[in-house]
């Protein structure tokens, strides 16, 4: 429902694929295209505030930030909130925008599926296709499954990439010939790992990865890379890494290590920085006598301590003294569902991140109409 009349966000960065998808629609209809300050990013309120000024029509943001904006800020220009990027966690939808979940790869150029969110569901649908896309859902053999049956996502269309640059091996892994259509217009399909199942009404439902890929703050990342580099660090003698929900939406990685000794965290996470992003730091990571094994010997995930991001002990002059004290810890204990931190400790280490900050920043300014800075 673009026009001339619409005002529109470019939120994501120009390294970020959606760029494509907010800039370049947005120009081609005639519409006003209004490039995010980086200090409003992650400040709710604020950015709220310029969206009621410039009365902003439309808007993308990546999936944990459109969670904490549709469920905690209420808004009165917004006409579309489109989000992407992550699994989007249950939620009531706003009532004054409509919140449109998206999905799409980089290889297929951003968007390929698109589902408006009408109403409570416990697993939200990534939709149906969009105009010039054909998708094929097929099994291990390649071929196509009826409604209902999970298995591998293809994409075919116009906007499917021909490749990575300098990779011909994984271009030959990932992009083939379409065996299902003639059309020149359909003929190459990437395949993109994700594991999906169609539902009756013809939307599509997101399961999972048929790899040990996952997304972290929206960034792709193998699970096995992360555990290859925890290996290579002193001491350690078996290593496994595993994604898990986080409440509220997205994953987070822990990592769970064998030694003898005892392993400084802070140590292994400096070590593993010095050649990964701060996204590839487990969040928490717990050393354990060994790592469970199934009958395949393969990794028993459901055997595995509960992952629990607890920051050190609280020492008795550490904790709250007074009302405000008292109440901030309780409204930061429940978003981080952790109470063991005290008035100093930094709070990443009692496991607030940067998403779960901005729930903190909305709720500290409704209760004490203060702004925090991000």
């Amino acid at each position: 429902s673009l026009n001339a009349d619409c005002r529109v966000t470019a939120y994501a960065s120009f390294g970020f694929d959606a760029n494509i998808m907010e800039t370049y629609p947005c120009l081609t209809s005639g519409a006003t295209l209004h490039i995010i300050p980086e200090d409003l990013r992650l400040d709710m309120m604020a950015l709220n505030e310029y969206f009621e000024k410039e009365q902003i029509t439309h808007a993308f943001m990546t999936t944990q930030v459109a969670y904490q904006f549709a469920t905690g800020i209420e808004n009165h220009c917004l006409r579309y909130l489109l989000t992407g990027g992550e699994k989007l966690a249950p939620l009531t939808p706003p009532t004054n925008y409509t919140l449109a979940n998206l999905y799409g790869p980089t290889e297929s150029t951003v968007c390929i599926t698109s589902f408006d969110v009408t109403k409570p569901m416990k697993d939200i649908p990534i939709g149906s296709a969009l105009d010039n896309i054909k998708l094929y859902i097929v099994d291990k053999a390649g071929h196509r499954l009826p409604v209902g049956a999970a298995g591998e996502l293809w994409v075919a269309g116009p906007q499917v990439t021909r490749g990575y640059l300098n990779r011909p091996e994984k271009t030959a892994e990932v992009y083939i010939d379409n065996p299902f259509d003639t059309n020149e217009k359909y003929s190459h399909i990437y395949c993109t790992g994700d594991v999906v199942r169609y539902l009756t009404d013809g939307n599509i439902q997101f399961v999972g990865r048929k790899d040990g890929q996952v997304k972290i703050r929206g960034f792709r990342i193998e699970l096995k890379e992360v555990e290859a580099i925890i290996r290579e660090f002193p001491g350690i003698k078996d290593a496994t890494v595993q994604a898990f929900d986080e409440e509220g939406g997205g994953k987070f990685i822990a990592a769970y290590i064998v030694s003898d000794e005892q392993i400084d965290i802070d140590a292994l996470n400096n070590f593993i920085l010095e050649e990964k992003p701060p996204y590839m730091v487990p969040a928490v990571t717990m050393q354990i006598d060994a790592i469970p094994l199934n009958q395949n010997q393969k990794v028993n995930k459901k055997a595995l301590p509960k992952p629990e991001k607890k920051a050190s002990a609280v020492e008795e002059s550490n904790v709250p003294m007074n009302v405000l004290e008292e109440e901030l810890h309780e409204m930061i204990a429940g978003i981080v569902n952790n109470t063991d931190f005290g008035i100093t400790t930094v709070l990443g280490y009692a496991g607030l991140t940067s998403i779960s900050a901005i729930k903190l920043a909305v709720q500290v300014n409704k209760r004490f109409g203060v702004a925090l800075d991000s």
